[in-house]
């Protein structure tokens, strides 16, 4: 116990002693007597000089320190007392970046510290693209009088950055997927899990095909083939165009975060399953691209055909990379609103094939992705849509631009087309399970 406790405590008895006694003896003089221990203990607290910097000291934790844009990162902030003497009240205040939302817990919290001891503050934020730099914490410390206070700012050891990048090297494939199949049933029989067909036996089909039933009971060879189960090809789009880098509030993420994050889960999932897969990054100068990346050259869109190799998955995470990059608060752009996009849809049908699935991501904030979309459909394209609901409805702009906006999705429901309404506050699998409920029924 240090020799300020002491003190305080040896008062404090002897006051206890002094009124017990008044009590025992009604003596009104030692009543009075047992009240000036009390006095020199309130004074001592009152009086005594505003806590020192280097009692306090600070330790922050981010987990994890490098995600997607859009995903959420929990960050601790321990408070360090190292006086001897009662801290009573102190406020702390953690330098949260100004680009970043708290989307759980609370930077600021009060405490009370009698001696050597460790407060902890711990709360969620949500991501944006980009590198983020948390400031010193501040720490207020008050006396029992109003006037008594002192103001220090704390430098936190340990974690002060937050990355959300599609960096390749930062951030690898299939750290996170999304369970969306690509792979498409055949009409001709071969390896696979669903019955085709009884064929005559040939001497090179493995023992494991073989009818060993119609063998019992005819002794005669044959073989059954199964529906062959061949891997998609899909193209994805992403609009990473000015119109979809809007956002609900100044430190949500955009549209075209959550596109970008909605796309990479769901690339991850079809990589996996050995599903070749090329993007188009709608918004993203293609000549900006190209020089950091092998990426075609033969048009204006920033775009890599399907593939499923060591190096297209690479060139997919650039790609993502530039999209979410567009909408950095760090980085100040002079684009045309023309970079990146297409003057006519069928530069990106005249990408695909009749059997590529195409999946378009987009917040549908104007007609462009709808235009694109009834295109692909037009031209016999297996084409759905994946759409973040990112407008703001509290505000009379807003709730016109979320007006227009479930005219646009009613536009391409009515034309059959599968379109996920996804609200970022729910995952992406339940919007994924609620949209094939409703389109059964």
């Amino acid at each position: 116990m240090n020799s300020y406790a002491k003190w305080r405590r040896t008062l404090i008895g002897s006051s206890l002693l002094l009124a017990a006694g008044g009590i025992w003896l009604t003596s009104s003089v030692l009543l009075v007597a047992a009240m000036a221990p009390i006095g020199f203990v309130a004074y001592g607290t009152v009086a005594r000089p505003p806590v020192a910097k280097s009692d306090l000291a600070c330790t922050r934790t981010v987990r994890p320190m490098q995600t997607a844009p859009g995903n959420t990162a929990k960050v601790t902030l321990t408070i360090h007392y190292q006086g001897e003497r009662l801290l009573p009240d102190i406020r702390v205040v953690d330098g949260v970046p100004d680009d970043l939302a708290v989307v759980a817990g609370s930077p600021r919290g009060g405490f009370t510290f009698d001696e050597k001891a460790s407060k902890q503050l711990e709360y969620t934020v949500r991501a944006r693209y980009g590198e983020f730099e948390f400031s010193p914490a501040t720490a207020v410390t008050r006396g029992p009088t109003t006037g008594s206070s002192t103001t220090i700012e704390l430098t936190a050891d340990g974690d002060s950055r937050l990355q959300a990048t599609y960096d390749p090297e930062q951030y690898p494939l299939s750290e996170r997927t999304i369970p969306i199949t690509g792979e498409i049933t055949t009409d001709r029989g071969d390896e696979g899990l669903e019955f085709h067909s009884i064929r005559q036996y040939e001497p090179t089909d493995p023992a494991s095909r073989i009818n060993w039933r119609q063998y019992a009971r005819e002794r005669e060879l044959s073989t059954i083939e199964y529906r062959a189960q061949e891997a998609a090809e899909v193209l994805t789009v992403v609009d990473a165009r000015p119109s979809a880098g809007q956002a609900a509030d100044p430190t949500a993420p955009t549209g075209t975060e959550f596109c970008a994050a909605l796309a990479s889960d769901i690339i991850d999932g079809l990589l996996a399953d050995r599903n070749p897969v090329g993007i188009v990054a709608l918004g993203v100068d293609a000549s900006e691209v190209q020089k950091e990346t092998l990426l075609p050259t033969d048009s204006d869109l920033a775009w890599l055909p399907p593939g499923n190799t060591a190096a297209s998955r690479t060139q997919i995470q650039q790609l993502l990379d530039a999209a979410a990059a567009t909408v950095a608060p760090q980085k100040e752009t002079s684009k045309s609103t023309n970079n990146g996009v297409p003057s006519d849809p069928m530069d990106i049908i005249d990408r695909t094939t009749q059997q590529t699935q195409v999946i378009v991501f987009s917040p549908l904030c104007d007609d462009f992705p709808v235009e694109l979309v009834k295109q692909l459909d037009a031209a016999n394209r297996d084409v759905s849509v994946y759409s973040p609901a990112i407008v703001n409805s509290k505000t009379a702009g807003g709730r016109t631009a979320a007006v227009n906006r479930e005219i646009r999705l009613h536009e391409l429901e009515t034309r059959g087309i599968s379109v996920i309404n996804w609200t970022p506050t729910e995952s992406p699998e339940l919007a994924v399970e609620q949209n094939l409920t409703r389109r059964t029924q």
